[in-house]
């Protein structure tokens, strides 16, 4: 029975498994296999580094010092990871603009 309006467990858990695959997938040439695990300045470099339409909100975030350098890789390898469970082949700028609000919101309690 689900309540609140949420997804089936055997749903999110299939959307899960779809996305290791595909960071799997994707990260098969290298020591990596999920975007957790990517070291951010492969994340910056070709062919991995997102246009700047993209990035505007995490780049404006790390000028004006909201973001550190670090930050911003865990905000990337997010992104990602949300660009995984929706499916797309890339994160675009809203995965990466809700990345920033969960880094922002610090600890939420459970």
């Amino acid at each position: 029975m689900v309540t609140g309006g949420g997804e089936p467990s055997a749903a999110v858990a299939e959307r899960v498994a779809g996305a290791r695959a595909a960071q799997a997938e994707r990260w098969a040439a290298t020591p990596w296999r999920l975007n957790s695990h990517v070291p951010g300045a492969r994340l910056r470099r070709t062919p991995w580094r997102l246009p700047g339409s993209a990035t505007v909100d995490i780049d404006r975030a790390l000028d004006r010092g909201g973001l550190t350098l670090r930050g911003y890789d865990r905000v990337l390898r997010v992104g990602w990871t949300m660009a995984d469970l929706a499916g797309r082949s890339s994160p675009g700028r809203d995965d990466l603009g809700q990345a920033l609000t969960f880094r922002s919101q610090g600890a939420v309690a459970a």
